[in-house]
């Protein structure tokens, strides 16, 4: 029977220790493999000896080796924690210990080359919270797509009282909800909140979904139940066996919080959304289900309390819309079937697969175990500077037909052609020599093995959106792992290889271009912008393919007779903008790095301006956005910009002056400043939102809240908003927002003279 596994773990049953796999079968089935497994780890063989004086333990001779090709004794232990014990004593004595800190479930899937899906082959008893059971059972990698059970999960609490006065569960086809003390319609009555909480976990473990997803779903609703849970001194148990619920609690919105509930996922949609479908202004459900479904959470009052006394339909109704809207959002974006494709990828479970040390860990330390390779452990150490891409001087100014090339996967790419690989790595001489005086040997390397095959797979797999794009994101993880002191490859000479070849590269690419006669007018890490020196599309198309075709060639021949390598870097010819804007900085004679914007058809390509960025109005976007467009079509702009100045101050355009920001801090933390967005959400009882909303007054910054108190200060929105914007513009026309607005040509000294 094939089955995907959800989620990989270990138990102790007296002196032995067994592997539990928890997932879904094919026929529809959830399983647990139960496999017996030691826990081990690497040393020398030469400090073997040594070793036996500190302790007794079983080892084992091996063929394997560690990358300076000295051979190594597999050392055993009874339980998974003695590894770390043993590790301590061994590295006081001066005893390097290879791979010694892998997860014991992990080492297991690393031995047997299992990533997500497995054929298991064996006999099987039916379980109270699985449904069937096999003991050490065959079990090998396999392949293919198996259906898993998704529950959406919501809870509403009473502030007053504390309890948890409503759940709703909703699976993608029907709801399922509890509520205390009240007896509606398609929902079960509940006396009390212990009475709630029993029928909760009932439900779960009857119902055994593979996921469980919610919004804010760790932090909020799972961490409060678990609160709850204790109150009554019911066991917080909702996983495929009797164990309790772990939480590791992040406060830091950077990092996800993570509770592990044996055999099951719980996913937070939010996080989900956040890191792989959408960037928006605040990452509140109503924000989300707005962008993506076009539909909004039912508006109710904001005293729970109140509408449970007084409308408990409505907010059942309100409960059972929440859980909806979560599950609705992650089929839509199709979220769960892209982490599904990363776990298939990386070999990591459902909740990992964003970690990018553990992924590059599991694809790596699998490829050197066929190689009969054993890896050290994790470090740690101090982190050292990593130089960055090359970002050229912009040369700042409108132009017409600029063509942008991209270099394909620069990083990987690289890593492939110069064979980098901390295998490969070395002190002494060769022909692939980096930039910063760092070394590579031309032997066989795994990185570049692994980079290649993802490349590979990545081609066949065109016409999967979540595939192509989880392989991007692993592939371009990878420079950054390197750089990391967390990674058991850690070395800053290699991520600095990296770079500085790509800034070679990019300089080297410039020259060439410009050798044939054309400008380079900015450059980014892995991209450069010519102006073609053409005045139709036809003829700047022809020149981007004739750039593109020559630099790779270029590039074949180069690679070949520098490095001895093959070449795996490609230039693609990107983007051809029939008009080109580099802004200049602002009181400076030099243009403004990673921001422009460009005419492509009828629409305006726009990188880093204010446009794109949260911390402006809707006013500024638009007002940008609009006047590049007339800019770049040779429409007249001075009309527009007098017309939306207009409007501004008569009031017109109020429900596009909200700013948008976020707090990162508690408002208590900011003493020595206090920004406008900080000020204006201390005027607010209870402030808990991670972004405040707020319009400029003539007293300063006030919430939205407040806005029929207000009066606006339409002055600072010119100011601060519309003359910026359109000051960049302008100079390159000899002109200025002042002067279009008030029809007065400034004069300068010169003029006197």
């Amino acid at each position: 029977m094939k089955g995907f596994i959800v989620h990989p773990t270990y138990e102790i049953k007296g002196n032995k220790v067994f592997v539990r796999l928890y997932g879904r079968l094919e026929n529809g089935e959830s399983f647990l493999c139960l496999k017996e497994y030691r826990p081990y780890f690497f040393i020398r063989e030469r400090d073997l000896n040594s070793a036996l004086e500190i302790e007794n333990f079983d080892h084992e001779k091996t063929e394997f080796v560690n990358f300076s090709k000295e051979k190594v004794v597999k050392v055993y232990t009874d339980i998974p924690s003695d590894v770390k014990k043993l590790r301590r004593e061994f590295e006081e004595n001066s005893i390097e210990c290879y791979e010694a800190d892998i997860r014991f479930a992990y080492r297991f899937l690393f031995d047997y080359n299992i990533y997500s899906v497995i054929d298991i082959n064996g006999e099987y008893t039916h379980g109270e919270r699985v449904n069937r059971i096999y003991k050490n059972p065959e079990i090998l990698p396999s392949e293919g797509d198996i259906l898993l059970k998704i529950l959406s999960v919501d809870i509403e609490v009473d502030e007053g009282t504390q309890e948890i006065i409503c759940v709703s569960f909703y699976n993608g086809k029907e709801y399922k909800s509890f509520i205390i003390k009240k007896k509606i319609k398609k929902s079960n009555y509940c006396s009390d909140e212990r009475e709630l909480l029993m029928e909760f976990k009932k439900y779960i473990i009857k119902e055994d979904p593979d996921i469980i997803v919610g919004w804010n779903v760790i932090d909020f609703d799972f961490e409060y139940l678990k609160k709850r849970f204790s109150k009554y001194k019911i066991s917080f148990d909702l996983g495929r066996s009797e164990r309790g619920t772990k939480f590791r609690i992040e406060r830091s919105f950077i990092r996800a919080s993570r509770v592990t509930l044996d055999g099951r996922m719980v996913l937070d949609g939010m996080y989900l959304v956040r890191d792989f479908a959408v960037k928006l202004e605040d990452y509140k459900l109503d924000t989300a289900a707005f962008e993506v479904l076009g539909e909004r959470k039912i508006e109710i009052e904001k005293d729970i309390r109140k509408i449970f006394e007084q409308n408990p339909e409505k907010l059942l109704e309100y409960n059972k819309k929440d859980a909806e809207l979560v599950y609705n959002i992650l089929k839509e974006k199709k979220l769960i079937e892209f982490t599904k494709k990363m776990a298939g990828i990386t070999g990591l479970q459902l909740d990992r697969v964003k970690g990018s040390i553990a992924s590059f860990d599991s694809l790596y330390l699998r490829k050197a175990r066929k190689r009969g390779v054993v890896c050290p452990s994790v470090a740690g150490g101090e982190r050292k500077h990593v130089i960055g891409g090359l970002v050229r001087e912009p040369l700042y100014g409108i132009y017409d037909y600029v063509l942008l090339f991209d270099f394909r996967s620069l990083y990987p790419s690289i890593m492939v052609t110069m064979n980098i690989d901390p295998m490969t790595f070395t002190e002494e001489k060769t022909k692939i020599k980096a930039p910063n005086d760092v070394y590579f040997k031309d032997e066989k390397a795994i990185l570049p093995e692994i980079i290649l095959e993802l490349m590979e797979k990545r081609k066949k797999v065109k016409h999967i959106y979540e595939e192509q794009y989880a392989i991007k994101i692993i592939m371009n993880s990878f420079f950054g792992v390197l750089g990391n002191q967390n990674c058991r490859f850690y070395n800053s000479k290699i991520a600095n290889a990296i770079t500085a070849f790509g800034r070679s590269f990019l300089n080297l690419t410039t020259k060439k271009v410009e050798e044939r006669g054309y400008k380079v007018i900015y450059g980014d890490t892995d991209s450069i912008f010519v102006v073609s020196n053409v005045k139709n599309y036809e003829e700047a198309e022809k020149i981007g393919k004739e750039i593109e075709k020559n630099i790779n060639e270029f590039y074949d021949s180069y690679v070949t007779e520098n490095y001895g390598t093959k070449n795996y870097l490609i230039l693609e010819f990107e983007k051809l903008y029939e008009k080109f804007y580099l802004p200049k900085q602002r009181h400076l004679e030099k243009g403004a790095k990673k921001r422009y914007a460009g005419l492509i058809g009828e629409n305006v390509d726009i990188v880093g301006l204010e446009y794109v960025r949260r911390d402006w109005t809707d006013l500024a976007k638009e007002f940008q956005y609009n006047l590049l467009k007339k800019v770049f079509l040779s429409e007249d702009y001075e009309t527009y910009i007098k017309e939306v100045t207009k409007d501004l101050k008569s009031g017109n355009l109020d429900s596009l002056l909200v700013y948008k920001k976020g707090v990162r801090k508690n408002l208590e933390s900011y003493t020595k400043i206090t920004p406008p967005h900080v000020k204006a959400a201390r005027k607010l009882e209870n402030f808990k939102d991670r972004v405040i909303k707020y319009v400029m007054t003539k007293k300063g910054p006030e919430p939205i809240e407040n806005l029929d108190k207000v009066k606006i200060d339409y002055d600072h929105y010119v100011e601060k908003q519309l003359k910026p914007i359109a000051d960049s513009l302008l100079i390159f026309f000899d002109t200025s927002f002042d002067e279009i607005v008030t029809e007065k040509k400034q004069v300068s000294l010169e003029d006197f003279l």
